[in-house]
Order: structure tokens, then C-alpha cells, then sequence
């Protein structure tokens, strides 16, 4: 997982799976606090707004070049 590529909540029964849509990752850090785990930065271009959530939550719809 990089920043650029176009990414998609993995399979659940969230709301947000379904409203959010694709997103694009601009960032990666370090977050949570127990423990501390890699997180992304997510835009959603039909809601123009950003997310972070754990990297882990999220699967790879299309790599960026």
C-alpha cells in the first residue's frame, strides 16, 4: 500500500463501507495508541472529505504508478 494508490473499505456490514465508496491514499503514519499501528489518510472524492483508518481495514483496488 502507497501513497496514490485507489483503495476500498474490506468487506463489512459498516455504513460507512457502503457511503464512502473508493478513496485515494494521500499519506501513511503511524497512529492508534495501544498499540500504535500503520494508518492511512484516505480522500473520498463523493463525500470531498478525508479519513484516517488503520491500514489493515483497507484493501488495494488499483496501484499507482
Amino acid at each position: 500500500m502507497k501513497v496514490g494508490d485507489l483503495v476500498i473499505r474490506k468487506k463489512s456490514k459498516d455504513y460507512l463501507t457502503v457511503t464512502l465508496g473508493l478513496g485515494i491514499i494521500l499519506s501513511k503514519q503511524l497512529g492508534g495508541s495501544n498499540p500504535v499501528h500503520p494508518c492511512i489518510t484516505v480522500y473520498y472524492p463523493e463525500m470531498g472529505r478525508t479519513w484516517d483508518i488503520a491500514e489493515s481495514l483497507m484493501e488495494v483496488i488499483s496501484e499507482s504508478r
